[in-house]
């Protein structure tokens, strides 16, 4: 068993990286929370529409919500894993380390001016709130969404403004899971900005397909 937690705000490119990692290595399964509750609202179920209410505010989805549903999955999930954006806060932290320790932790930091430059650049499903960045992960189809087909659109004002306020939250939540396993001895925390995206991939490749945990060689990698 390996697990890897993949956490950065929003822009910071989790989901790019995680479905390239996962092709590079394919022993690898990606565990993505956001996949799960765009899954939910896309099919309308009621689950679906009460974290809609969320999202629509720039909020996560409460503990209380999506606990439960996730670590279901995450039961199910392979035994080499990237987990992308959860846990996300230190009560799921305590959930998932039950049943599911972690051997490796990635941050991904990136200036805030670049994240809402990389974000105001997306093009967004509105539906599901798929998004795509022409440049590392680019839709099959030009303008289309890749499950549905459906056109996709440049984020509005008022999503900048979500975005704005999801950033502000990974400030106030997500760091102090990164302090919690920088802190710990079993865990080693990684923190790459994003500036040089392809050095980023051939450093977690090299990573987690070594699986080792010496800094000295980690430093050398990135």
């Amino acid at each position: 068993m390996y697990r890897v937690l993949l956490t950065g705000p929003a822009g910071s490119g989790k989901n790019t990286i995680c479905k390239l990692i996962v092709k590079e290595c394919d022993q690898f399964g990606c565990f993505s929370a956001g996949d799960i509750i765009r899954d939910h609202i896309q099919k309308g179920t009621e689950f679906g529409q009460r974290a809609q209410s969320f999202l629509n505010k720039g909020e996560h989805v409460p503990d209380s919500m999506i606990n439960g549903l996730l670590i279901n999955e995450l039961k199910k999930a392979p035994s080499k894993l990237i987990l992308n954006g959860y846990p996300r806060n230190l009560n799921q932290v305590k959930q998932v380390e039950e049943f599911c320790p972690l051997n490796l932790v990635v941050a991904l930091k990136l200036d805030k001016k670049i994240l809402m430059d990389r974000l105001s650049k997306q093009l967004v499903h509105p539906a599901s709130g798929r998004a795509y960045n022409l440049n590392f992960n680019p839709p099959k189809v030009e303008g289309k969404d890749d499950i549905t087909g459906e056109p996709l659109f440049p984020r509005l004002d008022d999503q900048m403004e979500i975005a704005r306020r999801r950033i502000e939250i990974y400030d106030k939540t997500e760091t102090k899971v990164v302090d919690y396993y920088r802190s710990g001895n079993s865990n080693l925390r990684i923190e790459i900005f994003l500036k040089r995206f392809t050095k980023v991939m051939l450093s977690f490749s090299k990573i987690i397909t070594c699986q080792k945990k010496d800094e000295k060689i980690l430093e050398k990698i990135i």
